[in-house]
């Protein structure tokens, strides 16, 4: 607990003196997604933990399994981290709505676009896992020139992904972050056809 108070406060002062603002509103509910984007560097991934211990929300996180090793494993875990192994099909999505049906409260935290480097497109597991666990998603707006970060409005997903991550694009619109070159565009891979 110590360490997570420890962390709270070290987020928030480091925005402070790099001369980031934080706005928006703390969602009311116990369970929700906070989506942030855009993810160019390791300080757009810093930022958007400052901005969920700054709302004061119960933080989990996905992240890298090989990271998990050692005494910062433990570190990771005590702080909301859960290790993903991003070399095999695990059937991540059923894994992460039975997590989330397990919790009182989270908070999970997701960088859709999965990795810092630009991406034609987001990767779509944050989508199916909001569907599966029945929460809303919060998009988080990291704007690199002006130093900002926004929590957005509420959104629940109604099962047409194409039109829900079209209101994804209309909240980000062309928000580049800390490292302009490599910001994405907020889109999914098109569904293939069934039949």
């Amino acid at each position: 607990m110590l360490i997570k108070l420890l962390c709270r406060a070290a987020h928030i002062l480091c925005v402070k003196l790099l001369g980031w603002t934080i706005t928006g509103d703390r969602p009311t509910e116990k369970k929700v997604m906070i989506l942030g984007a855009p993810h160019t560097s390791n300080l757009d991934y810093f930022l958007t933990l400052a901005l969920i211990h700054h709302f004061q929300l119960p933080l989990k996180y996905l992240i890298k399994d090989n990271l998990f090793k050692g005494p910062i494993g433990l570190l990771l875990r005590s702080l909301g981290g859960i290790p993903v192994d991003r070399k095999r099909s695990n059937n991540l999505v059923e894994t992460m709505v039975e997590t989330i049906n397990k919790q009182d409260e989270i908070a999970l935290g997701v960088l859709p676009e999965g990795t810092r480097k630009y991406v034609e497109h987001w990767k779509s597991g944050f989508y199916f896992i909001a569907e599966g666990a029945k929460i809303p998603l919060y998009p988080v707006r990291v704007d690199g020139a002006a130093k900002h970060l926004e929590m957005g409005p509420r959104m629940t997903v109604t099962g047409d992904i194409e039109a829900d991550v079209a209101l994804l694009a209309e909240f980000f619109g062309d928000t580049k972050g800390v490292k302009p070159e490599n910001s994405g565009p907020v889109r999914v891979r098109p569904r293939r056809n069934q039949g």
